[in-house]
């Protein structure tokens, strides 16, 4: 587990805010400040899993996470590129998507998503060492955090939307229309979700090998 201090959960929320105020402009910047500064305490300190075994399952967990989102996304965009994708959204939507995707997981207005658990059992035999709040009404965390972002008033693109909704692949049931089709005029039309979804697998997956390594 990793035990990060009180001055680096600090600074590393503050990338976040730097990420939030040199990328976006205007009402849009205003409303995701005003958003953010609402969930500061429980974002700087919210886990990214429940499970070790999961990925940065531990305080400060959230952020790091997005962070990582963010820097692998944008790599991973240069990529497609590389090799011939086009790139048909913009950076902004990128970033948007990476800083967004995983929103959900701080849970509602009233409730914090994870709470730690306090069931000794569970902890050594599931290792399940954060629970989900059982008084929050349940959400897919991709569709709480398109709720969040309408109730602050942060208007989304469709690209943006269609981002964060297809992050988790096939990992959600819900996707798989989006992900598997074999008809031209229902497959995705933007490579956005594509490298959401790939960015989150990989960034994951390193998160993982550094907490099993």
């Amino acid at each position: 587990m990793k035990n990060l201090t009180e001055q680096q959960l600090i600074d590393n929320y503050q990338k976040l805010i730097d990420i939030v105020e040199e990328t976006f402009e205007g009402e849009r910047k205003e409303n995701l400040l005003k958003m953010y500064k609402f969930f500061e305490n429980r974002i700087i300190v919210a886990p990214a899993s429940g499970k070790p075994n999961y990925h940065y399952c531990f305080a400060g967990g959230y952020v790091e996470h997005v962070l990582h989102i963010v820097d692998t996304a944008k790599k991973l965009m240069k990529v497609y590129e590389s090799i011939g994708a086009v790139i048909d959204f913009t950076e902004e939507e990128l970033i948007f998507c990476a800083l967004h995707h995983d929103l959900g997981k701080v849970g509602d207005l009233e409730h914090e998503y994870y709470l730690v658990q306090e069931d000794d059992w569970r902890r050594k035999k599931l290792n399940e060492w954060f629970t989900q709040n059982p008084e929050m009404q349940y959400m897919s965390v991709t569709d709480r955090a398109i709720w969040l972002l309408q109730h602050y008033d942060i208007k989304i693109s469709f690209n943006e939307m269609i981002g964060i909704k297809c992050t988790d692949g096939l990992y959600d049931e819900s996707n798989k229309p989006y992900f598997i089709s074999r008809m031209k005029e229902s497959k995705l039309r933007i490579n956005l979700p594509y490298v959401m979804h790939q960015a989150d697998c990989m960034a994951a997956r390193i998160e993982y090998e550094t907490w099993a390594n």
